[in-house]
Order: structure tokens, then sequence, then C-alpha cells
């Protein structure tokens, strides 16, 4: 009978024993992640090592870098994208830019830029880009560097840029590349006209109105006018097409 008494003390005795180690087990879990999460908050593998800027031409990387404010050694956590977005997206070079955390502490900065479609020579002789949405890069200077677009001269309209780059924008880069230089046409009083100076030689006189359209036939045209073995001269590409030789080739003008 005592027995039967002493059964439920004992169960009692149990179950406080068990709900002891099973507090005792979750403070020690607890103990153990926030003794892990110390040991990692102060390692290496939490901080900052390397920042890797993609997409950069007109930019350079240590800009960048400078821009996001990153610090070599930073915690890797308090790395601010959308700050570091808004520094850099303020550039005017800079169309979109996106940036991502890859595991162990690299920072990965991915830029797209507005393409430089133009240069324009400055009032100190320098060469200032002109991007695809018509802005001047005048803090840009390019001097130093390879000339491979339009240069655009005794141009005084800048506002016609947006419209230009938009058309240089769609050109062919092949057809791109042969233009040397850009002006508007001073005898037309349609303010949209403009003379190319192509670098095999030839002039074309066309408009800014489906620049891009009627600058798609050059490569044909060209190619015709040396099968038939004719010289250098102007071509007309408006509404119509048509070429009118130099005047000392000795050439009658005509269309092909």
């Amino acid at each position: 009978m005592q027995d039967m008494e002493r059964m439920p003390t004992l169960k009692k005795e149990h179950k406080k024993k068990k709900k002891t180690n099973r507090i005792l087990l979750i403070f020690g879990w607890i103990f153990f992640l926030s003794l892990s999460a110390i040991v990692f908050f102060q390692s290496p593998l939490s901080k900052v090592d390397e920042v890797t800027v993609d997409g950069a031409n007109l930019l350079n990387q240590s800009e960048i870098i400078q821009l996001s404010q990153i610090q070599p050694g930073q915690s890797f956590f308090t790395v601010k994208a959308s700050a570091i977005k808004r520094a850099i997206k303020a550039l005017p070079e800079v169309k979109e830019v996106n940036v991502s955390r890859s595991f162990p502490g690299k920072v990965i900065i991915a830029i797209s830029e507005f393409e430089y479609v133009a240069f324009q020579w400055g009032e100190q002789n320098e060469l200032i880009p002109v991007l695809e949405n018509g802005t001047r890069l005048e803090n840009r200077v390019w001097n130093d560097r390879v000339i491979d677009r339009p240069i655009l001269r005794s141009w005084p309209d800048t506002s016609q840029f947006k419209h230009l780059g938009e058309e240089l924008k769609k050109l062919e880069p092949s057809i791109r590349n042969e233009i040397s230089e850009m002006e508007p046409d001073q005898v037309e009083k349609d303010p949209q006209r403009v003379i190319l100076y192509m670098k095999d030689g030839f002039e074309v006189h066309t408009s800014l109105r489906h620049f891009a359209k009627n600058m798609a036939w050059y490569p044909p045209f060209i190619a015709n006018l040396k099968q038939e073995g004719s010289p250098q001269g102007i071509i007309k590409m408006l509404d119509g097409k048509w070429f009118v030789p130099y005047p000392d080739s000795g050439v009658e003008e005509g269309a092909t």
C-alpha cells in the first residue's frame, strides 16, 4: 500500500527533472548560438574584403567604390544597397545600378551606363563625350583616349543633342564608325539639316528627321557607287537619294 502511495511522487519528480533538463538544454543552445554569433561577427568572415564593379566604361572602378563609401573591413551586414544605388545613380553616365552581396565578404556593384554616341569640341579644345540621351559630359575629357565616335563641330544648338543622340544610338556601329565629323547645314534654312563628313572621303547631306533610317542606305549606296567607278562627292539622303560629284571631278550628278 505504501509502495502504491510513493509512485505518484516518483512520477512527479521524474517529470520535474525532465522539464529542468529541457530548460537547461534550451539555455545551452541559446548560449552556444550567442557565442557563435559573437565569434562570427568578430571574425574576418563577417567583414567586407572585396568590392567589384561590373559594367564601368566611362566611369572607373575606384570612382564607383569611393562613391559607395564601403570601407575595407566594414561589417558585411552594414552595407546599405539602397544608399549606394542612390549615390551612384546620381552620376549622369549611369542608367541603372544594382548592388548585391556574395558571402563571404564580397560586394558586387553592377552598373549600366548610357552609351556615348559622339564627341564635341569644348572651349579649351578638349573633346567632350555626348551620351545617347543628349547629355554632354563636360567633366569627362577624352583627349587621351581613342576617338571612336563622330565629332560634332560648329553646333551651337545643343537642344538638338537629345534627338541626335537617340538617332545615333539606332545606327549600326559599322555605319556610325564611318562618320568622322558632323555639323549643321548652314546653307539650308531647315534647322534639322546636317552634313556628315565620312572617313571614306564622301559627304552626306541629310536630316535629323529619320536620320538613322536614311543612313541605313549608306552602305549599299556606296557599294553601288564604287562598283560604277564613281569619284568621291556628296550623297543626298533625304526623301530621295542621289549623288553629286565634287565640282572638280568632271562627272555629272545623278541618282543611284
